[in-house]
């Protein structure tokens, strides 16, 4: 789920959903190449993929499918990480 939602892909995101994949899991391998000298895990939803990514679509689809855009998730991959062009979309769709 989480690298559909990096790279974008609309249609493998639905299909995992409609298989029951969890919109609000947390990708628990993997670590942040940013800090090679403490490297901690990704523990970040898709949707913090989505949205770091300036994928609107799939933000939104996960949205309406049940994840939650939480303080953590405004704060740490929201308006502030979302490019340009999608700030103000991803405002809007953060508040609802």
């Amino acid at each position: 789920m989480h690298e559909a939602c990096y790279a974008g892909d609309l249609a493998a995101v639905r299909a995992l959903l409609d298989r029951g994949e969890e919109p609000n899991a947390e990708a628990t391998s993997g670590r942040w190449v940013s800090c090679r000298e403490r490297p901690r895990p990704l523990n970040c939803v898709a949707i913090a993929w989505a949205m770091t990514e300036d994928h609107v679509r799939i933000a939104r689809l996960l949205i309406e499918r049940g994840a939650v855009v939480d303080e953590t998730v405004r704060r740490d991959h929201g308006i502030e990480s979302a490019g340009r062009e999608a700030d103000a979309t991803f405002a809007a769709l953060i508040a609802e």
